[in-house]
C-alpha cells in the first residue's frame, strides 16, 4: 500500500530503522517500521496483518501466549 502525501506530511519521520524500532518498542501496541515512497524516511504503522514483525514485538506476543497458557492450565 501506498502513503498518501496526506498521510506522510501528518507521520513522524525517523532518519533510520533503528530508531523507528526503539520508539516502536516504547509503545503499547504493536507497530513496525516502514521506507516512505514520497519521502524516502522511515515511518511506523499499525499496520502487520501478513508483514514480519520486529524481533521485541515477536517476543512480547510469546510471553504473552505463555502467561495465557499459564492462567488457563491453573
Amino acid at each position: 500500500m501506498r502513503t498518501r502525501p496526506g498521510i506522510c506530511q501528518r507521520k513522524k519521520r525517523f532518519a533510520s530503522e533503528e530508531e523507528a524500532l526503539r520508539v516502536a518498542e516504547k509503545a503499547p501496541f504493536p507497530l513496525r517500521p516502514y521506507r516512505c515512497e514520497l519521502c524516502g524516511d522511515v515511518h511506523l504503522t499499525g499496520r502487520t496483518k501478513g508483514m514480519k514483525l520486529p524481533a521485541f514485538e515477536i517476543a512480547r506476543r510469546r510471553a504473552a501466549k505463555a502467561v495465557r497458557r499459564e492462567d488457563a492450565a491453573r
